[in-house]
């Protein structure tokens, strides 16, 4: 019995390796992708004399993960497999903060925390929501991200701004989800960053009008 078992085992486990060859194959590729930044803007004199440092955004649990996130229903989710982003979505987010801050050229310095040099603000966020909705007819992607600016002098709230953006799906595939959440990031910081903006000038002014 011990002799003839062998022969069997190397036998089955040739037809698994048979059957495995004439199903396509090897596992699928795996695509990964990016948000569509803007172009780098035209260097123009900054509105003020101030540096902001952006913290690396905190995010939730379901988005600690490189896999783009889908909801099959609004207690449900589950990830495409094979789609992933590169780097992971919260990075994603502060990346596009800081070119958005950049091009708004409201502050001397925009840099990415830790820099080890002093700073007047600190730029913390958390995402929230960065996912496609596939349980509504038509398809739609949700962006909500958490924004608060702290100053460094006093460790207090000088703004802070919670949103959400839903936008929807126009193309199909994979790729219309990406162009979409895409889309929507930058719908979000284009109708948040313009207050952040506001309240760093004018501040700025109340300063510079107390040292005349």
């Amino acid at each position: 019995m011990e002799r003839s078992f062998w022969p069997r085992a190397a036998a089955a486990l040739g037809l698994v390796a048979v059957l495995l060859s004439g199903c396509g194959g090897g596992i699928p590729p795996t695509h990964y992708y990016t948000l569509k930044y803007p172009p780098p803007a035209p260097a123009v004199d900054p509105k003020t004399n101030l540096v902001v440092e952006i913290e690396p955004f905190r995010v939730a649990e379901n988005l600690r993960d490189d896999r783009i996130l889908y909801y099959e229903a609004p207690t449900q989710f589950s990830y495409y497999e094979y789609h992933r982003w590169s780097p992971e979505p919260a990075a994603l987010l502060a990346e596009l903060t800081k070119r958005r801050l950049e091009e708004m050229a409201v502050f001397a310095h925009v840099r990415a925390f830790p820099t080890h040099e002093p700073g007047d603000f600190l730029l913390k966020g958390q995402l929230l929501n960065f996912e496609e909705i596939d349980y509504e007819s038509g398809g739609k992607v949700r962006v909500a991200l958490e924004l608060r600016l702290v100053r460094n002098s006093d460790q207090k709230t000088a703004w802070t701004d919670r949103r959400q953006v839903e936008h929807s799906i126009d193309e199909k595939g994979v790729d219309g989800v990406v162009n979409a959440l895409s889309a929507a990031s930058d719908q979000l910081l284009s109708q948040a960053l313009p207050g952040l903006a506001a309240e760093v000038e004018r501040e700025f002014k109340e300063s510079a009008g107390k040292t005349r």
